[in-house]
């Protein structure tokens, strides 16, 4: 092994970052007005922020058809900065990719600029949910009383990544192997409140720090000092004010030629904007469905009870029906929701108990074949035979049958076929449930375990859907230990897993999962 040079210090800076940077040349016409760019070189970000591959050499207009008609500005203030202008920040919206970018244009030389950019697409889009949680919450009271780390070596000339560190907002400390500060970059004094002075020869820790709970530094020094891999997590810090703050943290080692450990890349990235706003929409769902739960469940008892003490026409009946109805598929959305604010509120409890998994896993079917006769569906199920003993939270393995085989039934076209299956495999037991339903398509395949996300297939299909179904699933089954995964292609169905441990460690919360029958 080599040993570590300058270059290979800024590389792996730059190939820890979470932002994008791309190296550039500006193209000018006959009149001097910037007309295009080309991409020299990008980093491995680059793609990941903007979904635009094979950049590298290549104009822009190449890549983005659109681009001068939707951003002149991107034009204008990549053709200043490069022709010789001072160092522009600022936000945009590129339209033809749909995404917001935080973007830092630096140039190099005459016509040559480097950009420095982050996706802010999702904090955009949570400033505005945060806005319109508010409004919501409002109506509904009344009526019833990315900056990441950048820098990596874009060619020999190392002084153009000097600009790209410090220019950065995140924090990058450089330590030796005992954890003591050899180098910090301007941001860590803004981040920490402390000057660069008090900050270098410091072990890290000792000044802003030491909240987390031992296991977490345990694990941390394990992964970077003894597997000498890279750690990263979320922590909780506190500023030299007292102001407490929450970051991302990668940690990464760099070996010398021997393979030990010789210094340490720390990058940290404030998160407290980000968490502060998915508080306050958790907080609203929470706010908001205990509000509605009181009135609509009068209204439910009600309907009931006028249904059964009224001389109605038929007309009365299909409309009081309809009112039914509606209460009801008011009360699971009601229900998702406050599972959904248990979830992000860390308040679930799991409360494992003896279960028979064969004689549950045909509880939850009991509903979907009565569904699967109406729609002429063909239901096969595959159980072992005998009694199937586990310990386990029942709610929360409702929460995970009831979801996949309630989608299954739900976007399988009459005639379709769904096949289920329970086994086990040494201390899990999995659950198999194929379809020859709609597919899920791949560009939709990533998110589809997120909150509020649903395929554009499935939205088309069934528009009233909530997109909580399987967030909701894949959360159960992480706080009993296990996973769901899927195989799926569209238009000819989807095959989903749930591996889930026979005996549940239990978890102490507030509230277990809201029963909700999918």
């Amino acid at each position: 092994m080599k040993p570590q040079t300058p270059k290979d210090l800024y590389k792996l800076i730059f190939d820890n970052t979470l932002e994008g940077l791309a190296y550039c040349q500006m193209i000018f016409d006959t009149q001097g007005n910037p007309v295009d760019w080309v991409y020299i070189q990008v980093n491995k970000h680059f793609e990941k922020l903007t979904a635009l591959k094979g950049a590298e050499g290549k104009k822009v207009t190449e890549l983005i058809p659109g681009i001068k008609t939707s951003n002149p500005e991107l034009f204008e203030i990549y053709g200043r900065v490069s022709f010789g202008g001072k160092s522009e920040r600022f936000e945009t919206y590129v339209g033809p990719l749909q995404r917001w970018f935080l973007i830092s244009a630096h140039r190099v030389k005459r016509e040559f600029f480097v950009a420095i950019f982050q996706n802010i697409t999702k904090l955009k889009k949570k400033e505005k949910d945060l806005a319109d949680a508010r409004s919501a919450a409002a109506n509904v009271l009344e009526d019833l009383s990315e900056e990441k780390l950048k820098v990596e070596s874009l060619a020999k000339d190392l002084e153009k990544f000097k600009l790209a560190i410090a220019s950065t907002t995140e924090q990058v400390v450089i330590t030796d192997k005992a954890g003591v500060v050899l180098y910090a970059n301007p941001p860590t004094e803004k981040l920490t409140g402390y000057a660069m002075a008090e900050i270098v020869g410091q072990k890290v820790g000792k000044l802003w720090g030491r909240r987390m709970k031992k296991d977490f530094y345990d694990t941390l020094w394990q992964t970077v000092l003894v597997d000498k891999k890279t750690f990263s997590g979320e922590l909780e810090n506190t500023r030299k004010n007292g102001e407490e703050y929450t970051a991302d943290l990668i940690v990464s080692p760099m070996l010398d030629q021997s393979g030990e450990v010789e210094f340490f890349v720390v990058v940290e990235h404030d998160i407290t904007r980000e968490k502060a706003i998915e508080k306050a929409k958790t907080e609203f769902v929470s706010l908001a469905s205990h509000q509605l739960r009181t009135p609509l469940t009068g209204i439910q008892w009600m309907a009931e009870l006028f249904s059964r003490k009224e001389k109605l026409t038929s007309t009365g009946k299909k409309y009081l029906h309809d009112i039914i109805v509606s209460a009801q598929r008011l009360n699971m959305l009601i229900k998702l929701l406050l599972n959904v604010s248990r979830i992000e509120s860390g308040s679930i409890g799991i409360a494992p108990e003896a279960v028979d998994l064969a004689e549950f896993m045909n509880e939850c079917l009991r509903n979907t074949r009565v569904i699967c006769k109406k729609k002429r569906i063909s239901l096969a199920v595959a159980n072992p035979t005998g009694a199937l003993p586990a310990v386990i939270d029942k709610n929360a393995l409702g929460q995970i049958l009831q979801n996949i085989l309630g989608n299954a039934v739900e976007y399988t076209p009459p005639e379709g076929k769904i096949e289920v299956s329970l086994s086990v495999k040494e201390k899990n037991a999995l659950v198999t449930v194929k379809d020859t339903g709609i597919g899920i398509p791949k560009k939709d395949q990533a998110r589809i375990f997120k909150k509020f996300v649903r395929a554009e297939n499935a939205a088309t299909m069934k528009p009233d859907g909530s997109g909580l179904g399987l967030y909701i699933a894949s959360e159960a089954a992480k706080l009993l230990g296990g996973k769901i995964w899927f195989e799926s292609k569209e238009g000819i169905g989807s095959m989903f897993y749930a591996s889930i441990p026979i005996k549940a460690k239990p978890r102490a919360g507030e509230k277990g999962f809201e029963p909700v029958l999918i």
